[in-house]
């Protein structure tokens, strides 16, 4: 009874009463909670919303591969984690391998030498033979592209 007497004697009720407000009964609908009919995008918005909500519990499928997606990310973390601290610990393959390599670069380097000198003693031993008259025209004087 008091909560109506305190409606009575507010000032939006005592406003319905002037000329200025265009209709009480509009009015009441508005303060009585008179629900407008929702926009196209809340009706769509409020049925997508509870369309993930309701997908998004535990036993629903978008929820448990969600779950399996996130755990697979996690642990496929935790291999990778693992084996980089593994290589940096526990590797000792490494420098064996490092080792090995940089003894084949010194047997390379060793070997294109002795090539390098082998073909320079054949260059050698065929320029020992190098006759230029051997390569006129005969009864010609030698062409100066053939002389040492």
């Amino acid at each position: 009874l008091k909560a109506l007497q305190l409606v009575l004697h507010s000032p939006v009720h005592s406003s319905c009463l002037s000329k200025e407000v265009p209709s009480c009964g509009a009015m009441s609908g508005q303060i009585e909670g008179a629900i407008a009919k929702p926009s196209f995008f809340a009706r769509i918005g409020k049925t997508v919303s509870t369309t993930v909500a309701s997908n998004l519990r535990p036993g629903a499928a978008i929820y448990s591969i969600g779950y399996g997606v996130a755990a697979g990310v996690v642990l496929s973390g935790l291999v990778y984690a693992g084996r980089t601290l593994n290589i940096l610990l526990f590797d000792h393959d490494y420098f064996k391998i490092q080792s090995r390599k940089r003894y084949y670069e010194k047997q390379l380097l060793f070997s294109r030498e002795q090539e390098e000198t082998q073909a320079a003693h054949y260059m050698a031993s065929l320029s020992a033979e190098y006759n230029p008259a051997a390569t006129r025209m005969p009864f010609k004087p030698l062409e100066s592209k053939y002389r040492f």
